[in-house]
């Protein structure tokens, strides 16, 4: 109760936007209604934890941690909960991404087996495994994760090694390579302005962490690409950061640049694998 009166008291609480608040005190509410006594906390990871959130694209991104594992009827409440909240007249219905663990599992350095309670728009809450970026996200939750409602969240999650971040980004690399060599329809999804500024700054995130074992936006990764690690991407990667104009004549040299990042990428994690096998 005393999380709703600081959250009805100040509108710019715990974000800086006021409709993002609106929209999570909504869904605080309904959530403690559904889940009673085993809500232990729900948080804000995602880009609005690591601050690269843009209002006109971003989803809000929700870490909500319960007691103990849920029921089938729990499970079907929260999923009634969550399609009423997306037919509703909220600027941020449809545009909510939320996991519920419970919290033993945060303590997991990788993703067990079993699945839990996941919305992704636009398909409706269901069991799913967790991500391979489980430790990227357990990292976001414990050094930047904004609290909405429930304890420190360092009380909840052990540190996160940072070989466990890079090996779950190594996942994603690896993935993206095979895609980029075996699958035809990849190179053309790439083709797109959007999907191309999307692979391209999570490359430089991916980049960073493989160098500094840490986790940072993907605006500050790729300034650190950009300036620290090397200059050679420096177009690429101000064009999708917005800085330079897309260059619409040329699309077929933009994907082949990004081609060659992510087989730059893909080679220093390959090199750190190596490495890392030796020792």
């Amino acid at each position: 109760m005393a999380d709703d009166l600081v959250f009805a008291a100040s509108p710019l609480w715990p974000t800086a936007y006021s409709d993002v608040n609106a929209a999570i005190r909504d869904l605080l509410t309904s959530i403690q209604v559904v889940l009673d006594a085993e809500l232990c906390g729900m948080y804000l990871v995602g880009s609005l934890a690591l601050g690269d959130f843009d209002p006109q694209k971003s989803d809000l991104d929700l870490m909500i941690v319960t007691f103990d594992t849920l029921s089938e009827e729990t499970v079907a409440s929260l999923r009634e909960l969550h399609q009423h909240f997306d037919d509703s007249a909220s600027p941020w219905a449809k545009r909510v991404d939320a996991v519920y663990i419970p919290q033993i599992i945060l303590r997991e350095p990788f993703p067990p087996a079993a699945r839990y309670p996941v919305v992704e728009w636009p398909k409706l809450l269901a069991l799913e495994a967790l991500e391979s970026g489980w430790p990227i996200q357990r990292f976001t939750m414990r050094n930047c994760g904004i609290i909405v409602s429930g304890p420190d969240p360092h009380s909840l999650l052990d540190p996160v090694h940072p070989d466990d971040l890079r090996q779950a980004s190594v996942a994603i690399v690896e993935r993206w390579q095979a895609q980029a060599h075996g699958d035809p329809e990849w190179p053309a999804w790439l083709r797109e302005q959007g999907n191309r500024t999307f692979v391209v700054l999570t490359l430089c995130r991916l980049l960073y962490t493989l160098e500094t074992g840490s986790v940072a936006s993907k605006p500050a990764a790729a300034h650190w690409v950009e300036t620290v690690l090397t200059s050679r991407w420096s177009g690429l990667i101000r064009r999708a950061r917005g800085e330079l104009h897309t260059r619409e004549d040329a699309p077929e040299d933009e994907v082949n640049e990004t081609l060659a990042l992510l087989e730059y990428t893909y080679e220093r994690y390959q090199q750190w694998r190596a490495s890392s096998t030796t020792r």
